[in-house]
C-alpha cells in the first residue's frame, strides 16, 4: 500500500516535471530558432501553451512556425496526461492518504520507548489488542498490507484510526524497521509465521538497537534456540504455553480461573503491574510496613524484583531499594498511578 502510494505520487512529480520541461524546451526554442530574447520567448510559450491565441510578438518565419506547431501538439499531450494523473490522484484519495503517511511517519519518528509489533499473525493480533487497550505507545509492522485492515477492525473501538500507528513493508528489510522507529524503541515483538524470518529479523533488529528487548513466538519448540543464539530475550512457544495451561487447568483450576481474570475479564478489572523505585523516592530504605502503600493505594504486592532477584509475597518487614520493582495487583488504575507517584518521589 506505502509503495503503491509512492509510485503514484511520483507519477504525479514526473507530471508536473513534464509539462515544466515542455515550457522550458519552448522558451529556449523561440530563443535559438527565432533569436527572439528571453521575454518574448516566455510571452510565446506561454501564449502557446496556454491556446490563448494572445498575438504573436514578432513575426515568424518558417522554422518558428513549424516549431510552434510541434510544441501545440506536445503541449496539449503532456497537458492531457498530467490532468489525467492529478485527477486520478485526486479523486482515488490519493492525497488524503499521502498526507495520512507523512503525518504518521513523523508520529513514529518522534515517538521514544514504545514497542514495535512485527508480524500480524494471531498471537500478534493479541498482543496489539492489550497493549492498545493499556495505552502503550506501539507501532505495528507488517509485511502484509491486508493485516493492517484485519488489526484496525480488532481495535477500532479502543483506539482512533487516525491514531493507530503501522508500517507495511519488507520484514527482511531493514527500511521497515527503521521506518517503525526500531532505534528509539524499547521492545520488538515478533510474531512472524515462520520461524527463520523471526530469528533474521530478531539478528537483525539487535544489530539495529544493541538495548532493544526482544520478545519472539516460536512455532516450532526447536526454534527456541536458535532464537536464544538470535539475541532475543523472551521466547514464547504457544505449544509449551496451552500444554502448560491444560495441564494446569487439570491440576490447579481455581490458580488458573483466578489468573483467567487478570488477564481475559472485561467486568473484573484486576490487573498485575510494574513499578520502578526512583532512588530520590521517599519509599527508598523503608520496609513494606512503614510505607504505608497498602493504607495509601490499596494495592497487594505480590513480589518485590531487584535485578535477577525475586521475592514472592515480600514479608511487611522487607526493606525497599532504590531500582527495586514492584509486582503489584490493582482493580482501579488510578491505585498503580498513585504508587508510581510515591515511586518517583
Amino acid at each position: 500500500m506505502e509503495e503503491d502510494l509512492k509510485k503514484r505520487t511520483r507519477h504525479v512529480i514526473i507530471a508536473f516535471s513534464l509539462v515544466a520541461a515542455v515550457f522550458v524546451f519552448g522558451v529556449f526554442g523561440y530563443m535559438i530558432i527565432e533569436k527572439w530574447d528571453i521575454v518574448d520567448a516566455l510571452f510565446m510559450t506561454a501564449m502557446t501553451l496556454s491556446t490563448v491565441g494572445y498575438g504573436l510578438p514578432k513575426p515568424l518565419d518558417y522554422n518558428g512556425y513549424l516549431f510552434t506547431t510541434i510544441l501545440i501538439v506536445i503541449g496539449i499531450s503532456t497537458y492531457l496526461y498530467a490532468i489525467g494523473v492529478v485527477t486520478s490522484f485526486l479523486l482515488d484519495g490519493d492525497l488524503r492518504k499521502y498526507m495520512r503517511l507523512r503525518r504518521m511517519m513523523k508520529m513514529i519518528d518522534k515517538m521514544e520507548g514504545h514497542c514495535i509489533v512485527m508480524g500480524g499473525s494471531e498471537i500478534g493480533k493479541y498482543v496489539i489488542k492489550q497493549l492498545a487497550m493499556r495505552k502503550h505507545p506501539l507501532v505495528f509492522a507488517t509485511p502484509t498490507p491486508t493485516r493492517v485492515d484485519e488489526v484496525k477492525a480488532i481495535i477500532k473501538d479502543i483506539v482512533k484510526e487516525g491514531d493507530f500507528l503501522y508500517v507495511v513493508g519488507d520484514a527482511m528489510d531493514e527500511q521497515t524497521l527503521t521506518k517503525a522507529g526500531i532505534s528509539k524503541a524499547s521492545t520488538l515483538v515478533v510474531t512472524l509465521s515462520d520461524d527463520s524470518l523471526n530469528v533474521y529479523v530478531s539478528l537483525m533488529a539487535r544489530n539495529m538497537n544493541k538495548s532493544l528487548k526482544i520478545i519472539s513466538e516460536a512455532d516450532n519448540v526447536t526454534a527456541i534456540k536458535r532464537l536464544r543464539y538470535a539475541g532475543v530475550d523472551n521466547v514464547l512457544s504457544a505449544t509449551e504455553i496451552v500444554g502448560s495451561r491444560m495441564a494446569s487447568l487439570v491440576l490447579n483450576p481455581a490458580l488458573q480461573s483466578f489468573m483467567d481474570i487478570i488477564h481475559q475479564s472485561n467486568n473484573i478489572h484486576l490487573k498485575m503491574e510494574e513499578i520502578l523505585v526512583n532512588v530520590r523516592s521517599n519509599l527508598v530504605g523503608k520496609t513494606l510496613n512503614d510505607s504505608n502503600i497498602r493504607k495509601e493505594t490499596g494495592l497487594l504486592i505480590v513480589a518485590i524484583q531487584n535485578g535477577t532477584d525475586f521475592k514472592f509475597n515480600p514479608d511487611p518487614s522487607t526493606v525497599i531499594n532504590a531500582g527495586d520493582i514492584l509486582v503489584v495487583i490493582e482493580s482501579d488504575e488510578s491505585q498503580s498511578k498513585k504508587l508510581r507517584e510515591m515511586a518517583e518521589k
